[in-house]
């Protein structure tokens, strides 16, 4: 951390939910009197492309701006970017990598060599096909994020969660990501 900011790198394609997955994840942090502040980069790219979210958490005003460097987490919520993007480059030391994937950690290692970080899988995307009948891995990874970053508070990313989505889901469609964030939440494993 610097400055006593948590920084996250979020991963991921387009269309993929990462900027609402970052949004609720500040939002949450915010809502128990603390501090937080979340943006994406992309450009004109469209739903597919890669792109990155980032999130940055602290106790105190976050003064600090531009991409998030040296992330304390890193989470990739498409799995095709580990051949193309080097997704942990400059991962801190101690810091955490959460994986989209149904791969163990023996078989993603490679990507924090000679990095001593710790290593989270999960299968999102499976996970969201099953109950949203599409792959859409941002609310079971922001279950994720908050049951690996403790004090990201689980109710208030559930408040966030309805509150964001509230407004353009029908309730059965909340229901589905409330349940799709509980199996990340309950699911996530360090191995």
């Amino acid at each position: 951390m610097i400055e006593n900011i948590y920084q996250i790198r979020i991963h991921s394609r387009g269309g993929q939910g990462a900027k609402t997955a970052g949004i609720i994840t500040a939002k949450a942090f915010i809502a128990v009197g603390k501090f937080a502040q979340t943006f994406a980069e992309y450009g004109p790219e469209r739903s597919g492309a890669p792109m990155k979210t980032f999130v940055r958490l602290s106790d105190k005003e976050i003064r600090l701006h531009g991409d998030v460097e040296g992330p304390d987490m890193v989470v990739v919520m498409d799995a095709t970017l580990l051949s193309s993007v080097d997704v942990a480059a400059g991962i801190k030391k101690g810091g955490t990598l959460l994986v989209n994937t149904p791969k163990t950690e023996k078989e993603i290692s490679f990507l924090i060599s000679g990095k001593n970080c710790k290593i989270y899988t999960i299968d999102a995307s499976g996970i969201s096909k099953e109950i949203l009948g599409k792959n859409l891995p941002n609310t079971v990874m922001v279950g994720a994020i908050a049951k690996i970053h403790s004090k990201i508070s689980y109710k208030e990313v559930m408040n966030q969660l309805q509150k964001k989505f509230g407004v353009k889901l029908t309730q059965e469609m909340i229901d589905k990501n409330l349940e799709a964030l509980q199996r990340g939440y309950d699911e996530i494993e360090e191995r």
